[in-house]
């Protein structure tokens, strides 16, 4: 059976809460999953590698259906009724996104709906020779890659808007990187070290990251 992914525009800051609340009140028959899409990022603080994760969307929430397209308008129209009167207003968005920005958001967010970060090798003169994924799937879409601030800007369209995304990266010193989660990622003194198994690399040619 087909999932079809919809797209929910809040206001930024209630993305969180536009979830719990859809979980709690929307009917359950009418949705899969709702949630936001994260993404991994480094920060380079007093020679430490510290991870922490941010929304890759802000003023964006998720929401997957699993049925035939014939049942897409009704079903858009019951959701967008439940989500306003739950919200109490009718400022919100239920947009229903077209199969390849599904399958794109799949493919860099997974399962856990995490973009989490992506090994950049470099050669011996400092040149992209190498990527993981997340960062392999948008291999063709890379403006930039920026080694000291830990990320690379992705050029990409969704949703009918051209975008760019910035998403983390990781280098070599990095391994030994700390991972901070939930009140956490507003005190670097805290964290449980976590390692990050570096598989299916691709090398690419250096000019591609220029």
């Amino acid at each position: 059976m087909p999932v079809l992914w919809y797209l929910i525009k809040t206001w930024v800051g209630q993305e969180e809460d536009l979830v719990k609340e859809i979980r709690r009140t929307v009917a359950s028959y009418l949705f899969k999953e709702c949630f936001v899409i994260y993404q991994e990022r480094i920060w380079r603080k007093q020679q430490r590698s510290i991870v922490h994760r941010e929304l890759l969307f802000p003023g964006c929430v998720f929401l997957t259906c699993e049925g035939e397209e014939i049942g897409r308008i009704s079903r858009r129209r019951e959701l967008a009724a439940g989500i306003s009167r739950l919200m109490g207003r009718s400022g919100l968005s239920i947009l229903p996104m077209m199969p390849e920005d599904a399958r794109f958001l799949e493919r860099i967010s997974g399962e856990e709906h995490v973009v989490k970060l992506s090994y950049v090798q470099k050669d011996e003169e400092g040149m992209v020779c190498g990527l993981s994924e997340p960062l392999k799937v948008c291999q063709g879409q890379i403006e930039r890659i920026q080694f000291k601030k830990r990320y690379a800007m992705v050029r990409c369209r969704l949703w009918g808007e051209e975008k760019m995304l910035v998403l983390g990266i990781m280098l070599k010193e990095d391994d030994n990187r700390v991972m901070l989660t939930g009140s956490e990622a507003g005190n670097a003194a805290k964290g449980t070290e976590e390692k990050m198994e570096i598989t299916d690399m691709m090398k690419i040619p250096a000019k591609e990251m220029a």
